[in-house]
């Protein structure tokens, strides 16, 4: 199975479905991480490059980047065809991306640019980040097995674990806060939520 995790920066994927990911790996999975900016806005650029480098060797994961600029995201046809061609590169079974609904512009505007790119895939879940709005998940992934190690992938971002704008809350406390919460949800201990675009069960069961 070939997955595609497309994220505006560096960690974002890491955060959404990092998990998920892990457990898709240790089923056979080819993971493919898409990432469209290295992060310049909220950090060094070098720094953050390494720190995704880190991050897809540790996952076994082809890496790809937009080459685009944080913050600075515009929803237009050269994104959509930005997103569409690595589609056909990949040909994944499935595509994880942003929730549509975020604070963030660069968020939204990938998302609404995936939603397009994506009309003929059968498979497309949407991930929450910590600036998502209204994200009501109807699909999760119990990752109460793998939660340590997602959290060895958001400590590989090390210039990005205090960068929560919140005194005293590093990224990985809000991570397993926002696990319990959606394990209580799904009745198990941690967990992953997302929102299907499409979700096709013949694919997930191969």
């Amino acid at each position: 199975m070939n997955i595609l995790a497309i994220g505006a920066h560096p960690d974002d994927i890491e955060y959404g479905c990092g998990g998920t990911l892990l457990k898709l790996k240790s089923k056979g999975a080819k993971l493919n991480l898409l990432v469209m900016t290295k992060g310049e806005y909220g950090g060094k650029e070098s720094v953050r490059k390494k720190e995704q480098e880190k991050v897809c060797k540790k996952l076994s994961a082809k890496l790809y980047w937009g080459g685009l600029y944080d913050t600075k995201i515009l929803l237009s046809k050269e994104l959509i065809n930005l997103i569409e061609n690595n589609i056909k590169k990949v040909s994944p079974d499935i595509i994880f991306i942003h929730y549509m609904e975020d604070t963030h512009q660069d968020h939204r505007n990938i998302s609404q640019a995936t939603i397009t790119a994506t009309r003929y895939v059968r498979n497309v879940l949407f991930y929450e980040s910590p600036m998502s709005i209204n994200f009501s998940p109807t699909v999760f992934m119990d990752i109460g097995d793998v939660l340590s190690k997602k959290i060895s992938l958001l400590k590989t971002h090390r210039s990005q674990v205090y960068s929560t704008k919140i005194k005293g809350l590093s990224i990985v406390e809000g991570m397993t806060s926002c696990a319990i919460y959606r394990g209580y949800q799904t009745r198990v201990k941690y967990a992953e939520g997302f929102v299907p675009l499409r979700l096709s069960l013949d694919v997930c069961f191969k």
